[in-house]
């Protein structure tokens, strides 16, 4: 099954397996001969073939070998339009290692085309509130449009001018070009990337899979215009395409709308000799290091694997869930709990549809600590010192690891092992199947690597039937010793150059390998479809959803209830005021531990016993805190949620805090605060909250200050809760598949004992307004980000709420923000990202930018964004952007609350924050009713005071212009 490391692959399917209930009832085989239709909204003479019909599915071909699918799914007002097309970075053909594709991408999503120019395509996504972007991967490059349902014919059209019309000007290829430069640069800094890129070298040295996405840099610059529109006429054609509708559409409208944009465009002529070489068997351990920016080392260990859906890849998949997916999986509860070798650890298997993948088995190694360097150091002698003792420590987590990888060769796995890893397997495709993005993903992706849509219908029924002797029959035949293949990431040393990614050097001595031939035409995707339906599937179309009702018991806790039968699961949630705001200034981290710390053990429930039985049920519960309050998520299939509730109202109520758990998850929480700093987006975060908010709690982040939690006693954490838990100051969300009776019997008597009040009311400090100031922070990455923070900004209450909502959108919404025009979009492009948005809460929270660019582009940045602050403060909207903000404000609205968790979430806050169930209708109602000259009034209120902080490898000299000035 595919695993995405850097960006996760969104897998998501309805089923009925292992008692789980069914959504399916129909059992529906495709026709002897398909139908050809002529479309209402097309010429009578343009005809399609139907592949595959249901009351919620339309999927289809044209004679010019495009496939179009439309999934109709009623939760929301939304859709998600997508194209996906086959070329990705393997097939770049001639090209191979300059990042064409990528390149493309960025050239292609919004550009000028033969129909309208990139301002009028920006028009109009700004007028229908659009979310975009575009993706590219090792095989496929993905765009997407996504918004409310009514502009789903305009999301239709856009996509379909970009893949058919587009010009690639001059000026667009300058401006990307420079854009992507500074991409690579925020690469060179961004550890997970270059571990990637380092396992790619290691686990392919034939295939063009071993060479980056986004190329090799000085590869790239040699690209001409002239060469990416020749790639772009080559691989862009309908037979080499997906185009994919999901959301709350009707399908023959939408099939209407894709076949009238499409049934006068030809076949293209794709590559007829394009071949992959098989890569060769790994017959040798192979060893990869590279070095980053990270606190502690990183330890990768992978085997080459096998290929999607064939054999080993099931078992393969539920040996990496028993193996490194859970807190009761092996790894987890042996090397990282009981040895404490590891601060994280992960297994996964990762396999593709063009060729063998790998599994893998990811840690972050834990030593050595401080006192171990100390105390080496102090013995002296040879072969001493820190990078002995980081060596060291790598080998025993190495070998740990190997350790539990052998027992299973040797011992096979436990029937209770198995059965839990096949239900958190199943249950988990269940809950992703719950947004149009994820389905509209889902079908164009399992389209194209298996050519079946339904694909993970498929796949739980082969998990469902996998036993434990085959997953030791995989464990003996792949996890082999003379397979291995270790990479580590180590920290890099102080003063040490960021190294430069260049192709590697051909392998020698293999002489002319065998070689596989590629079909990207679509037609082996209807060959292979026409295959998958010999087997029909049940199906059922999903149900809809109930308003929710608030119920207050006796000791004031808020219960908010919502029947949806839009799939057979439940979320319920907790939240409760205190998070960061609830911990004393310079005691940050007190609130998080004791979060992290009530899930490990209760009066009458050990840590283990809490997990077995949560993923034994192949639930989902946690507890995490952030800036406003501590929650509690939990997750389940609908005929479980009873089981789940009174767990999580124990975990809620009653933890131990025994002393035993503290000890391992103590060093843990100390590795989560030093990681931060891994990333430049967590290390500018530091510098900025610290600079920003002084004293104030808020001053970093909820994990807290790493003095603080290394002092932290499970003492401490035990009165802090008893202290802060209070029935007043929280809200229950149960939303799903449940009766709303039971639902309020069950809260009434799981929770109906919570004191009504807390001993230590909530009492969140005011921040005191920061002042005017632009502060350096060095890093040792390769780059340069800036994160401004403007204020005292809006709470989460506030009548200007809304107007900040609009405001944001006016200022940075790509690709038509203010920002985004002036940063990313006019002339040469000083930033790849840019973002804007207001940070609130209970108290006053900031408005901030955030972008990262080049050093020597960092002034002129600061310039442009003060310009367009200026513009704000002092100009009224413009019509069209103040119509642009609003439409993608509530765009948003409906976008982000299509899970059940998020609606639980998002009712829950509103609650508890006292703006009220009825605050969507109210922030709509408002939203609308904005004028140009309420925005500027917002902007000069709000968007004063600036605080910079500049994150850099070099030194930035700023011009005067920049330097701020205190405003009253």
């Amino acid at each position: 099954m595919r695993h995405m490391i850097a960006v996760a692959a969104v897998l998501t399917v309805w089923f009925f397996a292992l008692g789980v209930p069914a959504l399916a009832q129909e059992a529906v085989a495709p026709p002897e001969v398909a139908p050809e239709v002529a479309p209402q909204a097309a010429s009578p003479t343009v005809r399609y073939t139907i592949l595959q019909e249901h009351p919620d599915r339309l999927l289809g071909q044209l004679p010019n070998g495009l496939i179009f699918i439309v999934q109709e799914i009623h939760t929301a007002p939304v859709v998600s339009a997508q194209v996906w097309i086959k070329t990705g970075s393997i097939y770049e053909q001639e090209h191979t290692g300059a990042g064409l594709s990528h390149f493309l991408e960025h050239l292609l999503s919004g550009g000028t085309t033969s129909t309208r120019s990139e301002k009028d395509t920006n028009k109009i996504l700004g007028a229908i509130g659009a979310q975009t972007n575009a993706a590219t991967s090792l095989d496929s490059v993905r765009y997407y449009i996504d918004t409310t349902s009514e502009h789903a014919p305009k999301a239709i059209d856009l996509l379909s001018d970009y893949m058919r019309n587009n010009l690639i000007t001059p000026e667009e290829y300058t401006r990307e070009r420079e854009v992507i430069q500074n991409e690579f640069s925020m690469g060179e800094g961004d550890p997970g990337r270059i571990f990637w890129k380092l396992t790619q070298q290691a686990r392919f040295q034939f295939h063009p899979a071993r060479h980056p996405t986004i190329g090799y840099l000085d590869e790239f610059l040699k690209i001409s215009r002239d060469e990416i529109y020749a790639f772009y006429k080559r691989m862009y054609v309908p037979n080499n395409m997906i185009f994919v509708v999901a959301g709350d559409v009707k399908k023959q409208e939408m099939a209407d709308q894709i076949v009238k944009r499409w049934s006068d465009a030809g076949p293209g002529k794709l590559p007829e000799q394009l071949s992959f070489p098989i890569e060769p068997e790994i017959s040798e351990p192979r060893t990869l290091s590279g070095t980053a920016d990270v606190r502690r080392p990183r330890l990768r260990l992978a085997w080459p694997g096998t290929r999607l859906g064939q054999d080993g890849d099931y078992a393969l998949d539920l040996l990496a869930t028993m193996l490194g997916q859970g807190e009761s999986s092996r790894l987890i509860r042996t090397v990282r709990d009981e040895q404490q070798l590891a601060t994280t650890i992960v297994a996964y298997n990762m396999s593709f549809h063009w060729g063998n993948g790998f599994f893998g088995v990811d840690a972050e190694v834990s030593g050595p600590t401080p006192a171990q360097v100390q105390a080496q150091l102090t013995q002296g002698g040879e072969n001493t010192g820190p990078a002995k003792l980081r060596d060291d420590s790598i080998q025993q987590t190495k070998a740990a690891i190997l350790q539990q990888i052998q027992k299973i060769k040797d011992q096979g796995v436990t029937p209770l092992e198995l059965a839990r890893a096949k239900r958190k397997t199943l249950a988990s495709v269940i809950y992703d199947a719950q947004t149009a993005q994820a389905m509209a993903a889902r079908l164009a992706s399992d389209l194209i690597a298996t050519g079946d849509p339904d694909y993970l219908q498929r796949y739980a029924q082969a998990i469902d039937a996998i036993t434990a002797e085959q997953i030791q029959a995989a464990a003996r035949q792949y996890l082999e010793p003379n397979r291995l293949i270790t990479l580590t990431l180590l920290p890099r040393e102080p003063n040490q150059p960021a190294p430069k990614l260049t192709r590697p050097p051909d392998v020698l001595g293999r002489g002319e390998l065998p070689r596989e031939a590629i079909e990207l035409d679509n037609s082996r995707l209807i060959a292979e479809f026409k295959e998958a339906q010999k087997q029909p599937i049940e199906r059922k179309a999903a149900g809809g959803a109930n308003p929710i009702t608030l119920h207050v018991l006796p000791n004031g806790l808020r219960v908010l209830i919502s029947r949806n039968t839009s799939l057979p699961a439940v979320a319920m949630q907790f939240y409760h005021l205190g998070g960061l705001l609830a911990d004393a200034p310079g005691k940050q981290g007190v609130a998080n531990a004791t979060a992290k710390m009530m899930i490990k053990g209760t009066a009458t429930r050990s840590a283990q016993e809490i997990t077995q039985a949560i993923e034994d049920l192949g639930a989902a519960l946690s507890v995490d805190a952030g800036n406003n309050t501590w929650y509690s998520q939990a997750m389940c299939l609908a005929g479980d949620w009873k089981t789940v509730m009174a767990i999580q109202a124990d975990v809620i109520q009653h933890p131990a805090f025994p002393e035993d758990e503290w000890k391992k998850l103590q060093p843990r929480l100390l590795a989560s605060i030093d990681r931060i700093r891994d990333s430049w987006s967590g290390e500018l975060r530091l510098n900025f909250l610290a600079r920003y908010y002084g004293d104030h709690p808020w001053s970093t982040m909820p994990v807290g200050k790493r003095e603080v939690v290394e002092a932290l006693t499970e003492a401490d954490l035990r009165r802090f809760h008893a202290d802060h838990l209070g029935a007043s100051d929280a809200v229950l969300a149960i939303f799903g598949d449940v009766d709303p009776e039971q639902a309020l019997a069950e809260a009434t008597r799981l929770y109906g004992q919570v004191p009504a009040k807390p001993v230590t009311l909530f009492n969140p400090p005011v921040p005191v307004a920061a002042e005017p100031a632009v502060g350096n922070a060095t890093t040792a990455k390769p780059l340069t980000a800036v994160q401004i923070g403007l204020g005292p900004g809006v709470t989460r209450m506030s009548p200007d709420y809304p107007a900040m909502q609009v405001l944001s959108k006016v200022l940075s919404s790509f690709p038509t923000g203010w920002l985004d025009e002036a940063l990313r979009g006019d002339g040469p492009g000083l930033v790849y990202a840019v973002g804007a948005g207001a940070s609130v809460g209970v108290v006053p929270g900031y408005f901030t930018v955030l972008f990262n660019t080049q050093p020597g582009d960092a002034p002129q940045a600061l310039l442009r964004t003060n310009a367009v602050l200026d513009r704000a403060r002092n100009e009224p909207v413009d019509v069209e952007s103040l119509n642009r903000a609003k439409a993608a404000v509530l765009a948003d609205e409906f976008l982000d609350k299509q899970s059940l968790g998020d609606r639980a979430g998002d009712a829950a806050l509103n609650v508890l924050y006292g703006v009220g169930l009825d605050d969507p209708e109210k922030f709509q109602r408002r939203v609308g009713e904005l004028t140009a000259e309420e925005l500027r009034v917002v902007a000069q209120t709000y968007l004063r005071n600036p605080v910079t902080v500049i994150l850099s490898h070099e030194p930035i000299k700023l011009d005067a212009p920049t330097e701020p000035k205190k405003e009253q």
